[in-house]
């Protein structure tokens, strides 16, 4: 029996064909793709526990301010109006607007906070070699929590108001910016530095 639960650990099956594949050691770098479709299965990362718990723990450093501290402030006509976040998701919660600023919440505040303090959570047990029973549901809930953290689409509706308001007013950028651009950039090397498979090849380890 367990020789077969053995043999069923070195399987993998693509997720575009579902070609059933023997599971084969890369060394980083390179990368494993399926015969029949080319779809890429894994490529395993250098030191892609160690980058991601730096990444998560200096993505968790910059959110408060990147969150509370303000972006911009405009003046026009000597009349100065500075604004962050925060600020944005009460304006649009005092206008009426309650599903779209719970959405904003959710997506520019709770969503991204969640996935960096899980990401942090996993990488730092993956790192100390502890396996706590609660591991993999953590991981599964980065995983399906990496889709709605959109920081970047809020950073487009930051460049879209830049654009529109030049013209009429002049734009301070303030240490709030700073770390919001920090911040986006950090999620983003996050989630590049991850190494997936790896990830869950420890999480499946047994405690020593």
């Amino acid at each position: 029996m367990s020789s077969f639960k053995a043999h069923i650990n070195d399987l993998l099956a693509c997720p575009d064909c579902d070609l059933l594949l023997e599971h084969k050691h890369l060394e980083p770098g390179r990368k494993a793709c399926c015969p029949r479709c080319g779809h890429v299965l894994y490529a395993p990362k250098r030191n892609s526990v160690d980058k991601t718990l730096a990444l998560a723990l200096t993505g968790l450093i910059f959110f408060i301010p990147a969150v509370f501290l303000p972006i911009m402030t405009l003046d026009t006509m000597g009349f100065k109006q500075a604004g962050s976040i925060f600020d944005a998701i009460q304006v649009v919660y005092k206008s009426g607007y309650f599903f779209v600023a719970l959405m904003v919440g959710l997506t520019s505040f709770a969503f991204p906070l969640i996935k960096l303090s899980l990401l942090f959570y996993v990488s730092l047990h993956l790192k100390l070699k502890r396996y706590p029973h609660d591991l993999p549901l953590f991981m599964r809930c980065y995983k399906h929590l990496d889709e709605w953290g959109m920081l970047e689409v809020y950073m487009l509706g930051i460049l879209v108001a830049i654009i529109k308001l030049h013209h009429i007013a002049h734009i301070h950028y303030d240490f709030g910016f700073v770390c919001f651009i920090a911040l986006l950039f950090v999620a983003l090397a996050s989630s590049v530095s991850m190494d997936e498979h790896e990830f869950w090849e420890r999480i499946e380890e047994e405690p020593s």
